[in-house]
């Protein structure tokens, strides 16, 4: 029979390739979701002004590399990827991304102090450790360098007025699975900005800017069938308002951030 101890060094291999096997189903489209392509202006203007031509920058979570990885190569910035999916990988390199197969569970499989920027959008939400992958970053950014993350903001207030009113806490990582099981759905962490601010803090990143993504508060469901999909004069304005107010009025929290002085 199999002993308790030999179970639990299994265990961790499990979950990894269920895991692996999750988001290959993820990146084929077969969950009934996937995220959108291409860059939306506010994220193009966080990530522009740091390629700069000859560095490197490693992008954790890449994915297929479809939202901003083929805009980062073309900018003359020598890119990698680290994902747990081989479908997301494949992608990744068919777009020129240097991208590795690699659980962010483990170290990440690069040298101290080897990157000047990387980038880590929307992927510290969907781990049940991500502190570890913050530590890593810290560990491959070379000083000075910046590390740019975004995680959905759990303040936002849509979810707090559901919860409200409905007793259901939305962890909006598919609309397939957010409300019908949300047992099942991708984000096992949940952020505000305070608390990636403190995260980042304990695993020897210094945040030297904040922001909010998707300040647009009141494109939602409802309001878009009345307006439609396509930019609304008002647009503009909602955004302005939503900035001012991120930690209640954006969609997601953005974070940019360099390792701590160890002489601090």
């Amino acid at each position: 029979m199999m002993s308790d101890a030999t179970r639990e060094q299994d265990a961790p291999e499990e979950e990894q390739q269920e895991t692996a096997q999750y988001y290959d189903e993820y990146w084929s489209g077969r969950t009934g979701w996937s995220p959108p392509p291409g860059l939306d202006e506010d994220l193009r203007r966080w990530i522009d002004p740091l390629m700069v031509p000859g560095h490197k920058a490693l992008d954790v979570g890449c994915g297929d590399g479809a939202r901003y990885g083929a805009r980062v190569r073309a900018s003359g910035v020598e890119i990698h990827g680290v994902d747990i999916s081989e479908v997301a990988v494949a992608a990744a390199r068919a777009r020129g991304i240097d991208a590795r197969i690699a659980s962010l569970s483990d170290p990440l499989p690069y040298a101290k102090a080897t990157f000047d920027v990387v980038i880590c959008l929307e992927v510290l939400e969907h781990l049940v450790t991500p502190e570890i992958v913050v530590r890593q970053i810290a560990r491959v950014l070379k000083p000075g360098g910046f590390a740019l993350m975004s995680v959905p903001n759990s303040a936002f207030w849509t979810t707090r007025v559901e919860l409200m009113f409905t007793g259901h806490f939305n962890p909006r990582g598919s609309p397939v699975t957010q409300r019908a099981s949300p047992w099942r759905d991708p984000h096992l962490r949940f952020f505000n900005f305070a608390s990636i601010g403190a995260m980042l803090a304990e695993g020897g990143l210094q945040v030297v800017r904040s922001g909010g993504l998707e300040c647009q508060f009141l494109r939602i469901a409802g309001v878009d069938a009345i307006l439609g999909r396509k930019k609304s004069p008002l647009d503009a304005f909602v955004s302005a308002i939503g900035g001012k107010w991120p930690s209640l009025l954006a969609r997601r929290c953005i974070v940019l951030a360099t390792p701590q002085d160890p002489a601090a």
